[in-house]
């Protein structure tokens, strides 16, 4: 069986072409660059070096109906948004469209990947005091980024990502570890 639902690149262009509903369903939308429609999420990596085009089809951004396939919602593109997997798995499936778009209004704005990431690994720093006496030490001893560094992507092999992501407490004891290193 074939996949009926349009690619990601026409479902864009369709919103983009300022259908009724445009603001509603894909407030964040910008056709040079991909994003969840309902929150913003993005990735700088989807974009490097390609057509608007290529980096939306590439963006890991999920097709949603608006109105569930199951509750009689068409595949057409006036029925499909973007949604990033968090989006997708949070919204509403019901038989109402304004059930998504009220939704959608009250959605909160997230970071780029990049930056929950950076987000991620300080939060986790602020969970290890002892990371940031390392990080003083090393710059009155005239230490270099490159051995924190270092040391940090040695410990880093000592542990495996859930999902394809560190976890903030395993990020916290990669830190603990480096710490310990750095300490005299």
């Amino acid at each position: 069986m074939t996949d009926q639902r349009p690619t990601k690149w026409a479902v864009v262009q369709y919103w983009a072409s300022g259908p009724s509903g445009h603001d509603v369903f894909a407030p964040h939308l910008d056709i040079d660059s991909p994003c969840c429609f309902a929150c913003g999420w993005f990735s700088e990596r989807w974009m490097e070096g390609r057509s608007p085009r290529k980096a939306w089809e590439r963006a890991t951004l999920e097709r949603a109906h608006i109105v569930p396939a199951g509750l009689g919602g068409s595949s057409a593109e006036s029925n499909i948004i973007l949604l990033c997997a968090s989006c997708h798995r949070e919204s509403p499936d019901w038989q109402d469209p304004w059930e998504m778009a009220l939704w959608i209004s009250r959605r909160p704005e997230r970071a780029s990947k990049e930056m929950e990431h950076v987000d991620a690994w300080l939060r986790a720093a602020g969970e290890v005091p002892l990371f940031e006496v390392a990080l003083g030490e090393m710059a009155i001893a005239g230490g270099t980024p490159e051995k924190v560094i270092g040391v940090m992507r040695q410990h880093s092999r000592r542990a495996v990502a859930h999902g394809g992501e560190l976890s903030q407490g395993t990020m916290a004891a990669i830190l603990r570890a480096t710490a310990r290193d750095l300490l005299p």
